[in-house]
């Protein structure tokens, strides 16, 4: 016995509905006729056949099973008016070029088509039809047209009907069950317990299984239902969990979340984003913590480690230190001298040379007034410009002439001034008198 013969109509008493009736108070021609399980008289007097309006380009009848259900035939019986089905018949006609559609709802173009007629002719088509299609759904719908600016094949009619004396589907009646009898369960994983009606493969699986029997968990780092979705960044490459994706021992480098799909956030980087971006990145690789945006002022190296040196500072380490005092290295960030600035050097960053008349470090000592041209000395050295000023000496001209000298360049002899005194070391007067036997304001005159 085959699966056809002992199966159940799914269809018989179900709500119908047709979309053109045909308006005759006298006549049964409802949509309810066509699971009623009666087409011996298939005319229109009968009352065992629904009848559609007439002159309509389209003719759409369904009916719904209730829920959805597993189907494997559908068995279509057209009106014959009780008349030999030949060419003197006028039914046939209005039958061809039909389409049966199995859907979970109302709408045939959302659901399956199981069957489009293109090979009959109007010798050759049937007055009853069994159409198998192996399908799960709720609404069977019978469907044909006639529209306008299309050409049928010759013997079509000019406009489209629905004339069922009887719409059978055949299936189990029951969720979950296939096979002869409908006594077989379908395969635990099968979406919504829905399986082919003949074989028991899956009609879809439920989510995070795959395989004609759903017996298999989605791998090869996919996930979800049917499998279609594709794992995040797992620690180490790991498969995600099969049913929601989310990784089982954390994620790899660069990512964070739950199913490891989000990107680390600025500042963080390496396995789930534990790891900080170095305080001195303006904004880090999320896998390997580079600094790849650059680092901020005074800093460098691959992860921003490493202070500016190299008498460099500032922005990429490429702004050069002032003279800092003996060649000291700057602040890293603002290039400041940190211990002051060296000779002929002063400001924050040593940079500007001394003003005219002040010289050494940090052009902190002034030139001396005794310089030949006074205030006016080298800036580093303090040697003044032109010699020193009558009665001075030495490089900076801060030492009196001494040793019985005195005058421009310390250049004069002193006279004979009382106890060998050094005179006045710019005019050469002996300040407490002369010695013996001498007198002149320089004691140079000897006494007559």
């Amino acid at each position: 016995m085959t699966l056809n013969e002992t199966a159940e109509n799914l269809a018989f008493y179900k709500p119908t509905w047709q979309q053109h009736p045909y308006n005759a108070y006298y006549w049964n021609t409802k949509s309810d006729n066509a699971v009623d399980g009666l087409f011996s008289d298939r005319s229109l007097n009968g009352g065992q056949c629904t009848i559609s309006d007439n002159k309509r380009q389209t003719a759409t009848l369904w009916v719904n099973l209730g829920r959805i259900l597993s189907i494997h035939q559908i068995t279509v019986y057209y009106r014959t008016d009780n008349l030999p089905w030949d060419l003197t018949n006028g039914y046939p006609s209005r039958f061809l070029g039909f389409s049966i559609y199995i859907s979970n709802t109302t709408n045939k173009d959302e659901g399956f088509l199981c069957f489009k007629d293109t090979i009959f002719t109007i010798v050759t088509i049937p007055d009853n039809i069994k159409i198998e299609c192996v399908k799960h759904g709720q609404y069977v719908i019978y469907y044909n047209e006639r529209l306008p600016r299309v050409s049928y094949p010759d013997g079509y009619s000019q406009y489209a009907f629905n004339e069922l004396c009887e719409l059978e589907v055949y299936g189990c009646p029951t969720t979950g069950e296939y096979g002869e009898n409908c006594i077989l369960n379908c395969p635990q994983n099968c979406q919504e317990g829905h399986c082919n009606i003949v074989d028991g493969t899956c009609l879809g699986c439920v989510v995070g299984f795959k395989g004609s029997q759903c017996e298999e968990e989605c791998d090869n780092h996919r996930f979800g239902l049917e499998c279609k979705y594709t794992c995040g960044n797992c620690s180490s490459g790991e498969q995600c969990n099969h049913v929601n994706g989310s990784c089982p021992n954390g994620c790899d480098v660069g990512a964070q979340g739950v199913s490891c799909e989000e990107p680390c956030p600025v500042g963080k980087h390496g396995k789930n984003c534990d790891e900080e971006c170095s305080s001195n990145c303006k904004g880090c690789n999320r896998f390997n913590g580079v600094c790849e945006f650059g680092c901020y002022d005074g800093w460098k190296g691959t992860f921003c480690e490493n202070e500016c040196d190299g008498l460099m500072y500032g922005h990429n380490c490429n702004q050069s230190c002032g003279f800092c005092l003996k060649s000291k290295q700057c602040h890293h960030i603002n290039g400041t001298c940190l211990n002051g600035c060296d000779r002929s050097y002063q400001g924050e960053n040593c940079t500007e040379e001394c003003p005219d008349g002040y010289f050494d470090y940090g052009c902190q000592d002034k030139c001396s007034i005794n310089c030949g041209v006074p205030g006016k000395c080298n800036s580093v050295t303090g040697q003044c410009q032109g010699g020193c000023q009558a009665g001075w000496r030495d490089t900076k001209c801060d030492k009196k002439c001494d040793g019985g000298k005195f005058g421009l360049n310390c250049a004069q002899s002193c006279g004979r001034c009382v106890r060998k005194e050094q005179c006045h070391h710019v005019n050469g007067s002996c300040l407490n008198g002369c010695d013996k036997g001498y007198q002149g304001i320089q004691c140079t005159q000897g006494v007559v």
